[in-house]
């Protein structure tokens, strides 16, 4: 993650931690170093979330391979649709005449950026007629230039002016014995008026990064720069390859390369400069149709990539200038070279790399809403996307590279974003378990009820047919009729009254009971036991203050005061 983010946003936060990400590459230059540097871990087994892999791995595996769903790789499937040389000429043919067949002249004038291109050895017939004509036409010295489709780093390329050069090539391939197989070529015609600075020829390489084919979504970075050869211009020296051509593979091997400058500028010094030579209205004019030539490219292979949600495509365009401005689009490569000859070119592909990494968020912390990640702009997201038009630029390209306070800035506002979500979570992960908690208390008390027997089921049906339950009556101890403790209340008629005191009760009152408890003794001769016990229950039920009268009461319905005193008799 960019130190930025690290800085601002808590570990907690996160909801892939940077720390517990890993990549695998076999690259050892700028792309390990950025990689490193987000303190991602390198492993070797098939447990990764990135792999920076080459363009052989693509075509090889991952055909065969099934990707998991947090994987990333840094190429789409078929990418050489648009980054072999004579693929691309062919699908942006065929796109300009679709436009044609449709009916969009307009759409179809602006493909017009590639030279005319021809594929050797299948198209040389269409080459020869071509080259005649122009011999024809007082154009015999103008060169062609020859390019292997399969190859880079200026490997293979040279110039012709003769069609003699071709007749000798082309069976010089074919009695190689070495070679079964001709190689292919391109055969394009040279751009022989090429913008010069200080005498000397340029191109430059821009970076466009493709996260998706469907939409179209394309982020152009702001910083590139411009190759410059380490000779003086000579359109009549076509057999010097440092004249000519821009590589610094080629470049470097030269006695004049300057190894402290590496024979590069930035393109926000190149695009000062044109500005004070042509004027600032027509170098916006080129940049921007600049820009628009790369979203272009893409737009014509658009439906012939597979589109994969796993993959995204960091693209090296070269891009050539003429004497007139007029940007001509050289070739597309699929994997740019990431090995730095000067400490900025190291600073700059790094920063570079590192800002690829953060639009492809594996940490899952933006939005994906952003305009501007970094260097990169969001430049086409299904459609083109314009600037404002009081903004004082047409094209962010070449323009001052704001990319650490506009890190800064993302990375605080994501901080807060997630800080916030964090805290949004963790309540409703709180009340989930308030309202979890109350659900089991529900449950557990629902349980005990059932478990309670045959008595919570006779409840439940009595509930059903209507049947209220018996209510206990609360005696409230509040009121001045209320009997005193220990005292023995008998149930009549009447309301109950209990005794005073033995001194208050009346002679008549005193024979009366007496008459009564010798009736009742009588009648109590002639029951049984049980029967006792029933009419003791209900009516002559003792307080609870009198256990012991109770238990001789219990005694004298049972009969075993009785058997005592026989005992005591025998």
């Amino acid at each position: 993650m960019s130190e930025y983010f690290r800085k601002y946003i808590k570990k907690e936060h996160y909801s892939i931690h940077y720390s517990n990400l890993k990549f695998k590459t076999s690259f050892r230059n700028c792309i390990l170093e950025a990689l490193k540097r987000r303190q991602w871990k390198e492993v070797e087994g098939d447990d990764w979330d990135l792999m920076w892999a080459e363009k052989e791995w693509i075509h090889e595996v991952m055909d065969h391979t099934h990707l998991q769903p947090n994987q990333k790789i840094n190429h789409f499937r078929n990418h050489y649709e648009l980054t072999r040389k004579d693929l691309m000429i062919k699908n942006l043919k065929r796109y300009k005449k679709n436009l044609e067949r449709e009916g969009k002249t307009e759409d179809a004038n602006n493909y017009n950026f590639f030279p005319q291109t021809f594929h050797l050895p299948s198209e040389y017939p269409l080459f020869y007629e071509e080259f005649k004509k122009q011999s024809q036409n007082g154009e015999s010295k103008t060169p062609w230039i020859m390019k292997p489709i399969g190859k880079s780093q200026g490997k293979g390329i040279f110039i012709i002016n003769k069609i003699q050069s071709i007749s000798q090539w082309k069976n010089t391939l074919r009695f190689n014995q070495e070679a079964q197989q001709a190689e292919a070529y391109i055969v394009q015609k040279y751009i022989a008026d090429p913008l010069l600075i200080g005498g000397k020829k340029f191109d430059m390489r821009i970076y466009l990064l493709c996260t998706s084919y469907q939409p179209l979504t394309l982020y152009l970075y702001r910083t590139g720069f411009a190759r410059f050869t380490h000779h003086r211009y000579d359109n009549e020296d076509i057999s010097n390859t440092y004249v000519h051509l821009t590589n610094v593979a080629i470049q470097k091997t030269s006695e004049n390369y300057d190894e402290r400058l590496g024979g590069k500028w930035n393109l926000q010094t190149l695009k000062l400069f044109l500005m004070t030579k042509f004027g600032q209205e027509k170098v916006a004019e080129t940049f921007y149709n600049i820009q628009m030539l790369m979203i272009r490219s893409l737009q014509a292979v658009q439906k012939i990539i597979i589109n994969d949600k796993h993959c995204f495509e960091l693209y090296g365009f070269d891009i050539l200038l003429d004497a007139q401005l007029k940007p001509w689009l050289l070739e597309v490569n699929a994997s740019p070279s990431m090995t730095s000859n000067t400490p900025i070119d190291f600073e700059l592909k790094c920063g570079l790399l590192d800002d690829v990494f953060t639009i492809i968020d594996l940490e899952k912390v933006l939005t994906g809403n952003e305009e501007q990640i970094g260097g990169f702009d969001l430049v086409c997201r299904g459609t083109p996307i314009k600037l404002p038009t009081n903004s004082t630029f047409t094209t962010y390209l070449g323009s001052f590279n704001n990319r650490q306070q506009l890190l800064k800035k993302i990375a605080k506002s994501t901080a807060i974003k997630l800080a916030q979500i964090f805290q949004e979570t963790q309540i409703k992960v709180l009340g989930d378990g308030l309202k979890n908690s109350k659900e089991k208390e529900e449950k557990e008390k629902q349980q005990r009820s059932l478990s309670k027997g045959p008595q919570s089921i006779q409840n439940g049906i009595n509930n059903k047919i209507g049947i209220l339950p018996k209510q206990n009556s609360v005696i409230k101890r509040n009121g001045t009729n209320l009997p005193a403790l220990g005292t023995i209340q008998f149930k009549s008629n009447g309301k109950r009254q209990p005794f005073q005191n033995a001194a208050q009760i009346q002679p008549t009152q005193l024979q009366q009971l007496n008459s009564n408890k010798k009736i009742n003794s009588s009648e109590e001769q002639t029951l049984t036991a049980n029967q006792k016990l029933q009419q003791l229950t209900p009516d002559n039920k003792l307080s609870s203050f009198q256990p012991y009268k109770q238990q001789f009461k219990y005694n004298d319905v049972i009969g075993i005061t009785n058997r005592n005193q026989q005992k005591n008799e025998e």
